[in-house]
Parts: structure tokens; sequence; C-alpha cells
């Protein structure tokens, strides 16, 4: 905490975000297969990313803690713009800004086996416990109804006379038992949808990434064509060379006449 009164100008708005807290970690199964050496240099990439984004002065908290199942390093940091202004909108900004960030780490750290997540992603949030307890209970098995399950049961037994259930108990209690049972089920359909959902995601990226080579492909054969076709006329010289100097000169003037309209603006 001294540290960061330290930090803070003494003039500031009462609302002002006065740090922002970072966790950066990466999915269980890297931490399982990476190196000592790979582990250690994603936290110090990390700390590094922090430090080019606030500046190294306003990283005031950075440990690293390796007692959960996904080690992670937490850091605080002090949202200082250039001019000495508490700002966390100019660093975080809005959900475009975030996911910026977001493909900006995982480019800091791709070479070490990372790879970031789907951009745009309508995936919701679950903890990482659920999400894997899921993966990992065993498959579910059908329940058995046997008469005792709907034998009534005595709900107060009285000297003379026990209050037992009625028809609507009974089935409710049944119900219930059904419920218990098939949790799992719903839990870990539920997994299968999400990876589903995933997947199909991953191949709409795939399938974007593969138009914009395409098209970049014939925009790259298209120049080539054009520089084929100048060289053609270079060599055969005489009028074609006087065909590309008056090329070159439309060229030149089309672009002064937009500067000269830019500066008339």
């Amino acid at each position: 905490m001294g540290q960061l009164r330290e930090l803070l100008p003494e003039k500031r708005r009462k609302d002002a975000v006065l740090a922002v807290e970072y966790l950066m970690t990466a999915s269980p199964e890297w931490w399982k297969s990476s190196s000592q050496a790979q582990q250690e240099e994603f936290f110090s990439r990390s700390l590094t990313w922090l430090k080019d984004k606030y500046g190294a002065q306003n990283v005031f908290v950075a440990t690293v803690h390796r007692d959960e199942k996904s080690p992670h390093l937490a850091a605080f940091v002090v949202p200082m713009t250039v001019d000495g202004r508490l700002s966390a909108k100019e660093f975080i900004g809005n959900r475009t800004k975030m996911s910026s960030d977001q493909t900006s780490f995982a480019e800091a750290v791709r070479d070490l086996g990372l790879e970031r997540g789907i951009e745009g992603s309508k995936a919701r949030h679950q903890r990482i416990q659920q999400h894997y307890g899921q993966l990992e209970r065993p498959p579910v098995t059908l329940p058995r109804l046997n008469p005792a399950h709907l034998e009534p049961k005595v709900l107060q037994k009285g000297l003379f006379r026990s209050t037992v259930e009625g028809p609507d108990l009974v089935a409710e209690r049944v119900a219930k038992l059904f419920d218990r049972h098939y949790q799992p089920a719903v839990e870990q359909a539920s997994v299968t949808v999400q990876e589903t959902r995933r997947a199909r995601e991953m191949a709409q990226t795939a399938r974007a990434l593969k138009e914009q080579e395409k098209t970049a492909q014939k925009a790259h054969a298209d120049v080539q064509q054009q520089l084929r076709s100048l060289l053609e006329m270079v060599r055969a010289g005489g009028p074609a060379l006087e065909v590309i100097r008056g090329r070159l000169i439309e060229n030149h003037e089309a672009r002064q006449t937009k500067l000269d309209r830019g500066m008339s603006r």
C-alpha cells in the first residue's frame, strides 16, 4: 500500500481507478507438458508485457503463485498516463481494446507452445475445477427403480394413527431421485456443447483465413503479371520506354494532385 500511495498523483478524481489487477496464466494442459525453463520464460515475458504497456515504474506488485492447479502471475499496476493522469479507460478501454490486448499477449508467448483463444468466441466462462471435474466423471449409469421407491414413507408416527406420504409426495421424491442421478449427465452434455461450439468457431476462423489467403495470392499474382509486362516493354525498348515514362509521370501527377487537395482543405 505504501508503494501504491507513492505512485498516485496528489490530484485525482474521487472515482478514479487506483490500480488494476492482472492474472497471467495459461490452460492447465500446458503447465503439465511445459518444461521448467518454458514456465519461467512465460512469467518473465508476462511481466515484460505489463511493463511495456503500463511502464515499469507503475507495476508495483508481481508475484508468481504455484499453489493452485494452474500456476499464474498475479500483478497490480497503476493506470498512469504519460501526462500523469489516472485513466484505466485509456489502458483497458472497451471489449475491442481488451481483445487486442489478449492478441498482443498471445503473440508474446506463442513460441512457447501457446496459442490465442478464439477471437470473439461466444463461449461462457466456467470455473476450471468445474469444467475438468465434469470431464473426469465416470459415465452415467441408468437408475434402477424398485418397489421400495414407490412405497409411501411414514412422515409422522402416532399412537393410533400415522401420517404417510400421498401420491404427490411419492412422485416428487422419485422425481428428485432421478434429478440427482442425471445431473452429472446434464453437466457433461453442457461441456460437450461448449466443445462443439468451439470446434465450429475454429472451423469458421480457418475458412475466413483461407479466403484472406486466396485474396492475397490473387493480388500477388496480379502484381507479378504487371511486372512481367513492364519488363517485356523494357526489353522491347523504343516506344515502349516512352509508354513507361508516361505512366510514371501520370502516377506522380495524380499523387501530387491528391496532396494539393489535402493542403487546400
